[in-house]
Parts: C-alpha cells; sequence; structure tokens
C-alpha cells in the first residue's frame, strides 16, 4: 500500500503534472473495495465473518 501511494505522489508532483489551476490538485481515483462486512466494535461480528471467511 505504501508503495502505490509513494508512486501517486510521485506522480502528482512530477514536473510536467497539468493541472487547470496553480494549485489545483488533479481528482483523486476512486475505487470500490466492496463495503464493509461487519462493523469492527461489533466483536463477535467480526469473528464470525472471520471465520466464515477462512
Amino acid at each position: 500500500m505504501f508503495a502505490l501511494v509513494e508512486a501517486g505522489l510521485r506522480r502528482v508532483r512530477a514536473p510536467g503534472a497539468t493541472a487547470s489551476e496553480p494549485n489545483e490538485l488533479p481528482p483523486l481515483p476512486t475505487w470500490d473495495g466492496g463495503g464493509h462486512l461487519v462493523d469492527i466494535d461489533d466483536r463477535d461480528a467480526l469473528y464470525r465473518a472471520m471465520e466464515e471467511d477462512g
């Protein structure tokens, strides 16, 4: 994950990066992570989900 963030930062900060205004950054990419299985505060539900996944 760190390598992905670092690559993105390098790309944004690279010379020649385009933006319509000097302080405007290009929009961030979107990603659909599939949603949450459980609320991590509910420890019992978390353990059940971990058991079902394995």
